[in-house]
């Protein structure tokens, strides 16, 4: 019993290392965009809602962890080369105090209080498209 209990606790610790670093991760479905944990500018999230509608990407996630120099994407899913360049593109020209003080989301479902895509998708308020 008490070994289950150590080891979901490492499990935790570890996961929340893991996620310390990063500022905020987006998941895309569709060409919607959500953010699931973080504080993202809304103009950047508005403009990779844009690139992604335009690209056609279904499915994906973009993640910006901490740099020294401000932040650094990361990308999984259904993005092209080409796609991921226009969002490093966008992302490069955000100042460092724009991600700093990037507002929080409101009202958060439990996915998003979380950090689980899948659920913050199930639980989205927003209007659908």
């Amino acid at each position: 019993m008490y070994l289950a209990l150590v080891v979901v606790a490492v499990v935790f610790v570890l996961a929340w290392l893991a996620r310390h670093e990063d500022l905020f991760c987006l998941s895309i479905r569709d060409g919607r965009v959500l953010v699931v944990r973080g504080r993202a500018p809304s103009g950047f999230v508005s403009d990779v809602g844009d690139i992604a509608a335009r690209d056609g990407v279904r499915d994906a996630t973009v993640r910006a962890v901490k740099t020294e120099r401000g932040g650094r994407l990361l990308f999984s899913g259904d993005l092209s080369e080409g796609t991921q360049q226009r969002l490093r593109n966008v992302f490069g020209i955000l100042p460092a105090a724009q991600l700093r003080h990037a507002p929080p989301i409101k009202n958060p479902t439990l996915g998003q209080v979380l950090g689980i895509a899948w659920l913050a998708w199930l639980l989205d308020r927003s209007t659908r498209a």
